[in-house]
């Protein structure tokens, strides 16, 4: 007499699945987040040409593969660290210049507001003198700046709310450069009153 298997769940074995897939992608976070953690401390610590990619890999417990897995060079171990220090970018297209520089000035106050000042520190004294960190520290994070403001001024252009600007760099230095010496000269906090300042100086001196 033959025997008939029970029909499979399929329900079931989609929950088991996912629950054998699960625990390999949070410790593929939690080495992420360990390899960054140790390079931000040993950063502060060390600064940029005391820091080993040696000394990251026996800080963090992560094995040389992983590491490299996905940072392949000591830079872009340094840039990745650096970036996950900065908040997730928004939107700045409001329909309005005063709505887009005020998105755009809140975004760099609160990017400035998380940096470690020992890494920035860190990373500042190098970049002086490493042709190719500097490069990349601009590729990274001023390169998509001047992009998104260039995109706030040609719309406001368009709109007729401003007029034509030496170059976006200018404006550039004139938004965020009050913001970045009162952050790293004066050691002071960027508190909302002084981000919405900042933001109506910037409209009022780019406006006709």
């Amino acid at each position: 007499m033959s025997t008939v298997e029970p029909e499979k769940d399929t329900t079931v074995t989609a929950i088991a699945t996912a629950t054998a897939v699960r625990p390999g992608r949070q410790r593929s976070e939690a080495a992420d987040a360990s390899i960054i953690d140790a390079t931000l401390q040993l950063l502060c610590e060390t600064g940029y040409r005391g820091l080993t990619v040696a000394a990251v890999i026996e800080r963090s417990g992560v094995s040389s593969a992983t590491l490299y897995r996905r940072w392949p060079t000591k830079q872009d171990l340094v840039v990745a660290a650096l970036a996950s220090l900065a908040p997730e970018p928004v939107e700045t297209d409001t329909g309005s210049f005063a709505g887009d520089l005020t998105a755009f000035v809140g975004q760099i106050a609160r990017a400035v507001s998380v940096r470690k000042e020992a890494v920035a520190d860190a990373l500042g004294i190098e970049a002086k003198r490493n042709p190719e960190l500097a490069a990349l520290l601009r590729e990274r994070f001023l390169a998509p700046r001047l992009v998104e403001l260039g995109g706030i001024l040609a719309r406001a252009r368009r709109r007729g709310e401003i007029g034509r600007l030496p170059s976006t760099e200018v404006a550039l230095s004139l938004v965020v450069g009050p913001i970045y010496h009162r952050a790293f000269q004066l050691r002071e906090s960027l508190t909302p009153g002084f981000v919405r300042e900042v933001t109506a100086f910037a409209l009022r001196a780019m406006q006709p």
